[in-house]
């Protein structure tokens, strides 16, 4: 059985943090949310829409409209525009599979 990772690594103190979901859907939209919320914690939400239009908000709501292929290049895009803001911080997903 497929089980997808989302991943989270702080590289200052080393810490992980990591969620498993039974779809790349759900691993993409959890990551996202990661990112959003590391970026925009302390900004208010009509400040938000000037800094970046395409922020998701609600993000069940928000993105579960997005395949994950779609969701994949949203996250690619999130990674490349965040790394220089955040570079004490690395976002990942894996697919993995697991036995019984």
């Amino acid at each position: 059985m497929k089980i997808y990772i989302s991943l989270v690594q702080y590289l200052y103190d080393h810490d992980i943090d990591m969620s498993t979901h039974l779809t790349k859907k759900g691993a993409l939209i959890n990551i996202i949310e990661r990112m959003t919320e590391d970026l925009c914690s302390g900004i208010d939400e009509d400040e938000m829409e000037d800094f970046r239009p395409d922020m998701p908000h609600d993000y069940e709501e928000d993105l579960k409209c997005y395949s994950s292929e779609q969701l994949e290049r949203k996250f690619s895009d999130w990674l490349e525009y965040t790394h220089d803001m955040m570079e004490h911080m690395s976002y990942d997903w894996y697919e993995t599979e697991v036995r019984a």
